[in-house]
């Protein structure tokens, strides 16, 4: 049986309350750097070009299973786009206060993509992850994009990097839901923590996106005397 359902209003009482203090506790610390590197872009769209690995069916999925430092004594340019990755790392941990010594554990990959490649919404195994931009199709979009309303989350942006609110079950109905927007270009190096849910929305450019991702683990070194580090197994 169907209820009756009576429309009430809510009564407007005047009520003082004191101003209260806001805590921003789920802060999302994410770092864009603009960086004039076309001599390196230039390199690396050769050796993506050229090496045959990257044309195979499967270099989207089998992209992150190697490093490609491996091949840094053939292609200077890796070298340098390391170099860069760790410079803008010490800053980005400058910012969000890690400080210390670390022993480091990196991996770069490439994201070779096709006309029409999308990647879906994924995190990183690791504590900190990059991206660097080095050929895709210009945009008349701003960088970053992050006062949209919920209803443009849906609108199939081209090409776009989507960081989603990292309370990643938050109501798509409005209020608690975030998201931004990157709309990268060259040069473009962008930081965020591993565990931010990001997806990238298909691209209709003929030539393939170019990008080169990275993750970062740091393990402190100067330990506490009771924290012991060992190799376990299982």
């Amino acid at each position: 049986m169907k209820r009756n359902v009576e429309e009430q209003t809510f009564r407007q009482l005047p009520i003082s309350v004191p101003e209260g203090t806001t805590h921003a506790l789920f802060p999302t610390p994410v770092k864009l750097f603009e960086l004039e590197e076309d001599e390196m872009n230039a390199e690396l769209a050769v050796f993506f070009a050229g090496n045959p690995r990257f044309r195979k069916a499967d270099q989207a999925e089998m992209s992150d299973v190697h490093n490609l430092m491996e091949y840094a004594a053939e292609v200077p340019a890796l070298t340098r786009l390391e170099g860069l990755f760790l410079a803008c790392l010490k800053n980005y941990c400058r910012e969000i206060g890690w400080q210390g010594e670390f022993d480091l554990a990196m991996q770069m990959f490439p994201n070779v993509a096709p006309k029409g490649h999308y990647v879906p919404s994924h995190n990183h195994v690791s504590h900190i992850s990059a991206v660097y931009y080095v050929h895709t199709r210009p945009s008349e979009r701003p960088l970053l994009v992050s006062d949209e309303s919920v209803r443009d989350y849906w609108r199939p942006d081209e090409g776009a990097l989507i960081l989603h609110d990292p309370r990643f079950n938050a109501s798509l109905q409005g209020g608690w839901q975030y998201h931004a927007k990157v709309f990268p270009r060259p040069g473009v190096m962008l930081f965020f923590p591993s565990f931010l849910w990001h997806e990238v929305t298909p691209h209709q450019a003929d030539e393939p996106r170019l990008s080169v991702a990275a993750n970062f683990t740091l393990a402190y070194r100067n330990l506490p005397p009771y924290e012991r580090h060992q190799r376990f197994s299982c």
